[in-house]
């Protein structure tokens, strides 16, 4: 038995961030319902890599869950989504604040009908204050975080990351949030609303070097793969043209480094002799490590510091990542696999748990799969397959146009 079975999510989420919370809730036992506006549903089911009319964007974030199209702006449809509150544990959104009021969608109006439920709201900047009502992006919010003014090539210009850290740390706070809400739910019978913003998870992923503006007011700039603060810490090209990434800090480590690479005479540089000196001489520090790893291969590199338990890692790209025996031993990529067979290998839940197999392939299932299924359980199924039937109608019809059959 998972975690969280018998825990029920209307889940209102598009694009990443609503999505990445409600995947890892699904992937852990929750019963994930996935509301979908008709006829197109989430923009990602006609995102960029398409294999038979199955999107692999929508496959990644949306595996396990239920579909159910429904138009919200219908008061009929939307009474059917105020009678499926009362079953559910939580509510998750994450449209541009304001959307689910418009639909006259609020904590009072859904705590009224289910005193226990979460109301998960993920955004942008948050629920509240003068940039609530902005739209936003992954690359927007690194950019108003600060997170794009420390990152990229030292001298160089402000870079995003090449991950979506901004998605995935709003979806991963919400995901917190929405738990705890659930967990006081269920001992006090009171739910929450919970608002998490990506911009406040970004400005709590700089805690390192944000706290030290903070304290000295010296505002820090791109450094590369360095660390001000300690030196050799960076990426070193090895002889046979492989760069190694190295992280040598204290001065425990940066003796067995010395010792291991055959360098006394590195212990014996007063520039060398605590971290702070070698920071402030990292260009002398880098130089010596440059000349060492230029003669080796990086094996040899890699094997050395493995022998004395140092902070390393290879810079893989994509196609080495997928080979990583690290990766393999875990099975860390799943498949996602659509009605009609068509199979996505996709990243898998990042959590392990004791007792509990992982599960390598999982259910993805094309909008309004589940629409009758749902909606039949709080309402007449007569009436639900004569309102939902010219819906569902619509979906098909949407479908093969979007698909140019």
């Amino acid at each position: 038995m998972k975690p969280l079975e018998g825990i029920r999510i209307l889940d209102f989420t598009q694009f990443f961030s609503g999505p990445v919370c409600t995947l890892l809730l699904s992937d852990f036992g929750a019963e994930v319902i996935k509301l979908e506006n008709p006829p197109a549903g989430d923009a990602t089911r006609y995102g960029k890599f398409i294999e038979n009319g199955n999107s692999t964007h929508f496959a990644t974030r949306n595996r396990g869950k239920k579909s159910v199209a429904i138009n919200m702006k219908d008061p009929a449809q939307k009474e059917l989504f105020l009678k499926l509150v009362k079953t559910a544990d939580a509510v998750v959104e994450n449209f541009k604040p304001g959307t689910m009021e418009k639909f006259g969608v609020t904590y009072d109006v859904l705590k009224e009908i289910n005193p226990k439920i979460v109301f998960t709201r993920i955004s942008g900047y948050g629920q509240s204050g003068p940039y609530s009502n902005r739209s936003a992006y992954d690359t927007t919010v690194q950019a108003e975080s600060g997170v794009m003014s420390i990152t990229g090539p030292q001298d160089g210009g402000p870079t995003a990351s090449g991950a979506s850290i901004a998605d995935y740390c709003g979806g991963l706070v919400g995901c917190i949030g929405t738990l705890i809400g659930i967990v006081e739910a269920q001992r006090t019978g009171h739910g929450r609303e919970v608002d998490a913003s990506m911009m406040d998870a970004l400005v709590l992923l700089q805690e390192n070097r944000l706290s030290t503006y903070l304290k000295n007011g010296i505002v820090p700039k791109p450094n590369g793969n360095r660390y001000p603060a300690a030196s050799p810490i960076g990426d070193f090209m090895c002889g046979d043209g492989i760069p190694v990434m190295i992280n040598v800090s204290t001065d425990k480590q940066f003796q067995s480094f010395a010792e291991v690479f055959e360098q006394p005479q590195w212990l014996e540089n007063p520039h060398f002799a605590s971290m702070s000196l070698r920071a402030e001489n990292y260009l002398e520090v880098e130089a010596e490590v440059k000349r060492v790893f230029g003669a080796l291969t990086s094996d040899e590199v890699t094997s050395r510091m493995q022998s004395r338990k140092l902070v390393y890692g290879k810079i893989n790209n994509y196609e080495t990542l997928v080979k990583h025996p690290q990766i393999e031993y875990r099975q860390t990529f799943v498949n996602a696999v659509w009605p009609d067979g068509t199979t996505f290998k996709v990243p898998g839940n990042p959590l392990h748990m004791s007792d509990l197999e992982r599960e390598m392939d999982y259910t993805t299932v094309p909008l309004g799969t589940n629409t009758l299924e749902v909606l039949s359980e709080v309402a007449d199924e007569a009436y639900v397959k004569e309102l939902m039937g010219p819906v569902l109608e619509a979906v098909a019809e949407h479908q093969k146009k979007a698909l140019g059959k």
